[in-house]
């Protein structure tokens, strides 16, 4: 198949939305990315990259708009790599991240998987309870061509080439620019929850109060019941602990701690992933500050919470305890460690991994054979892949549903019930 060629314009039609951000569109059978497309739209688009057998373009003129396509609520709407779907309106939103699961699972998993996906989803708006804002002045490209936080040497090789800093400019403070890792100064995010966004603009004036030499690489927010906090330290604004209420339980974070971002969806995730489970012995793996694991001790004798990260553990165990949870025990290690050490057989493992999913530890879960397992996870590819995995070691597959923890992005979140095959 002959590709067009780069910098050529093209009129297509979006057909739906793809994971990655994007809408496909088809030209003589061949595959179209376009960002910032919504399903229904007929474009003008210029060709910007080839694939194997597919190209990118960047949108140049909306033809005819979609019967999908609305007004983006920020105003920073396609220049922030943050969201890629504000443009679309949320029923179509929801269900394209069905649909991003059930991809999955047929192309990377193998699964088919007929049924309806349930998708479950809240207030598309000011759900936010987590951010990190980057500065310019200390993140971006380096001169080993990598991204991330820049040393002083390439903190003065940029003011060199931008020929010298203004010590008087105001910190350009916000997320990174769409398709690049320059920071775009933001003033608003519609998505954050209010005390969030309403604490941009201190957050800013207290930088400018710093030393140039101080500014910080990155400054995390997170609020709960009691405002918001931001990580670090910064003039007027000291670090706290923010408090979350989700099914009865108190839950302290610190800015730096993850925890699940969708204030508005988080107590029907923790319900859908609790189920009806009830046992002896549950473990908990990738147990972050407890999420999961407080309300696993209501339905088991005890819970075995494995967390790697210090400070994530050590809130765990303060919330077990503030929560009056004895049965929770917390061990600090990674699940690879825990489970090579671990002797005994769960009725249950509960795990949510990070994007990068739970691959080292699958080999080791199948030689545990716990009856029963719930896989959480925030990417559908590679929760995929692991279930192909899970299920030819002997599990079957009984239920997957997704939530959509992120409106207006292409990121989804899902819960995937297995029980093993055969006499257990």
């Amino acid at each position: 198949m002959e590709l067009p060629a780069l910098g050529r314009q093209l009129d297509v039609t979006a057909e739906r939305l793809g994971f990655g951000g994007f809408a496909v569109a088809r030209h003589d059978g061949l595959a179209v990315f376009v960002p910032f497309a919504a399903p229904g739209d007929r474009v003008r688009v210029e060709v910007t990259e080839h694939g194997k057998n597919f190209v990118r373009a960047r949108l140049v003129e909306v033809l005819a708009a979609g019967p999908h396509r609305v007004e983006p609520r920020c105003r920073h709407f396609g220049e922030c790599g943050g969201c890629q779907f504000q443009h679309v309106d949320y029923a179509a939103q929801v269900a394209a991240k069905g649909e991003f699961v059930r991809d999955a699972l047929l192309r990377t998993g193998g699964f088919d998987w007929p049924e309806p996906m349930v998708v479950h989803h809240a207030e598309p708006w000011g759900y936010r309870a987590r951010t990190q804002l980057k500065l310019e002045a200390t993140s971006g490209a380096r001169s080993d061509g990598s991204f991330g936080r820049l040393s002083r040497r390439d903190r003065k090789l940029r003011s060199e080439r931008s020929g010298g800093v203004d010590a008087a400019a105001p910190p350009v403070l916000g997320f990174h620019r769409a398709f690049t890792h320059e920071t775009l100064d933001v003033q608003q995010c519609p998505v954050l929850a209010p005390a969030l966004e309403q604490g941009l603009a201190a957050v800013r004036a207290a930088i400018a109060e710093l030393p140039r030499k101080d500014w910080p690489y990155q400054i995390d927010g997170a609020c709960g019941t009691d405002g918001a906090s931001w990580a670090p330290d910064l003039p007027g604004m000291k670090k706290d602990l923010v408090e979350h209420v989700v099914g009865g339980f108190r839950y302290l974070i610190e800015p730096e701690c993850f925890f699940q971002g969708n204030r508005h969806l988080v107590g029907e995730l923790v319900a859908g992933a609790i189920g009806e489970e009830r046992g002896e012995l549950a473990f908990d793996l990738y147990a972050g500050v407890g999420l999961f694991s407080l309300p696993l001790g209501r339905r088991f004798t005890r819970v075995v919470a494995v967390e790697d990260e210090r400070r994530a553990a050590t809130l765990g165990r303060v919330n077990a305890k503030t929560n009056g949870c004895d049965n929770v025990g917390y061990l600090r290690a990674t699940t690879e460690q825990f489970l090579r050490g671990n002797e005994a057989r769960p009725d249950l493992v509960l795990m949510d991994p990070p994007r990068l999913g739970a691959k080292p530890a699958i080999p080791l879960l199948l030689e545990l054979r716990a009856p029963r397992l719930v896989y959480v996870s925030c990417d559908p590819q590679t929760l995929a892949r692991d279930l192909r995995r899970l299920c030819d070691g002997g599990y079957v597959l009984e239920q997957v549903e997704a939530y959509d923890m992120f409106p207006q992005t292409f990121h989804v979140e899902a819960v995937a019930r297995l029980r093993l095959a055969g006499p257990e």
